[in-house]
């Protein structure tokens, strides 16, 4: 399965990778519809999002956007239950830091939900701050150097 990398400009990926997140986020964790889509969806050129697909299907999604200069905040990062434990979420990942090193970027940054956080440890990334609540989850921020 390859990765689809692209920006808000390309509709039906925007479309597809946006059913996704709403399965896991809205469906799943129960994060409100009017917060799932933002800014870096609707109005963020410079956003890169990603896909992943089986046979046509989306299976997962991800996207960062630039936040202070050199920094890439890496979030909305979801993968299908069926699809989960195929490393499917490393990939996406994987493509997303790639993909903002070959950009420039110096910095990755996200916020793990607590659940997550091994995962995200696992790909070389460290915790810093404290803990926040968003959207009555609890999240880690991370960061990994480029």
């Amino acid at each position: 399965m390859q990765v689809e990398l692209f920006d808000i400009h390309d509709a039906d990926r925007m479309r597809a990778a946006q059913v996704v997140r709403f399965v896991v986020f809205v469906d799943e964790q129960h994060v409100p519809a009017e917060e799932e889509i933002d800014e870096h969806d609707r109005t963020d050129g410079d956003a890169r999002h990603a896909l992943i697909r089986d046979g046509g299907k989306p299976i997962a999604a991800g996207r960062y956007y630039r936040i202070e200069g050199a920094t890439a905040q890496v979030g909305r990062m979801a993968v299908l239950a069926d699809y989960r434990g195929r490393h499917i979420g490393r990939q996406l990942l994987d493509a997303l830091v790639d993909d903002a090193r070959r950009r420039g970027f110096a910095r990755v940054a996200l916020n793990a939900q607590d659940h997550a956080v091994a995962f995200y440890a696992k790909a070389g990334f460290t915790p810093f701050g404290e803990t926040l609540l968003e959207c009555e989850i609890l999240h880690q921020p991370m960061e990994l150097a480029l």
